[in-house]
């Protein structure tokens, strides 16, 4: 058995926990976003084809997007997923083509919808920033418990917090509502002067995601992902302790 000297720490202890945890939410998020956030099954699974034959023909400024196929919104999104994770770059030039004939019918965002999107743009590039600063906090204190011959906490212990705090977070969310959660987020991160909330009659983009209901599913999906990925970190950094403490 490894000779750690256990000494409580309570604020080492929840950094610990909490950069551990950002960086698995990270992970999981550039997991999802490789595979474009699962958007083709819930493509299906949330009806976007009758969704977009539906709202389509009522947009005020753009025509015939009824007339795109699963396949082309498909691409749609990724084109979306892809210039969020470049700053933005490219938004601009993302057009929409007709099923049938195969050609091009109109851009697919407008102004307002591009300014959004480089706002997103800008926190996923803060999430980078944070989730880069939490993985050096993680090495430096996994170091510390090294150096002070320190056991780090147990995942039971970091589970049962963790899945409380999830747990709180879930029902207050449910209590609040997914929606009214969804609008006060955007509320409080997104510029007052900048548009962020578009009827389906003015933005492809919203009809496209089926927004917010698209992004409530993402989030799940998120979620379910962090959690393994949170546990697995944790045994792995405890099982590096160990065989370092057995090795020294």
């Amino acid at each position: 058995m490894p000779n750690f000297k256990i000494t409580p720490q309570p604020i080492l202890f929840g950094l610990y926990s909490i950069s551990s945890l950002i960086c698995a939410l990270f992970l999981s998020w550039v997991i999802w976003a490789s595979a474009d956030f699962a958007y083709p099954a819930l493509h299906d699974f949330m009806d976007i084809e009758q969704h977009t034959v539906k709202y389509g023909p009522q947009n005020r400024y753009r025509d015939h997007f009824e007339n795109t196929d699963r396949d082309e919104r498909i691409r749609l999104f990724a084109s979306i997923n892809e210039a969020i994770h470049e700053h933005g770059d490219g938004l601009k030039e993302i057009d929409y083509y007709d099923k049938t004939t195969n050609k091009k019918i109109d851009s697919l965002l407008h102004t307002s919808e591009i300014l959004h999107l480089k706002d997103v743009s800008k926190l996923i590039d803060i999430f980078r920033v944070t989730a880069f600063i939490s993985f050096l906090v993680l090495l430096g204190i996994i170091l510390t418990f090294y150096r002070t011959k320190q056991a780090p906490p147990n995942i039971k212990q970091q589970s049962l917090s963790t899945l409380l705090i999830i747990g709180l977070c879930t029902i207050t969310v449910l209590i609040i509502g997914p929606v009214n959660v969804f609008y006060a987020f955007h509320e409080w991160f997104f510029p007052a002067n900048h548009k962020w909330f578009f009827y389906y009659q003015e933005s492809l983009m919203t009809i496209l995601m089926k927004a917010p209901f698209l992004f409530g599913y993402i989030a799940i999906l998120i979620l379910l992902l962090t959690i393994p990925i949170y546990i697995l970190t944790n045994i792995i950094s405890s099982k590096f302790l160990t065989i370092l403490a057995n090795n020294k």
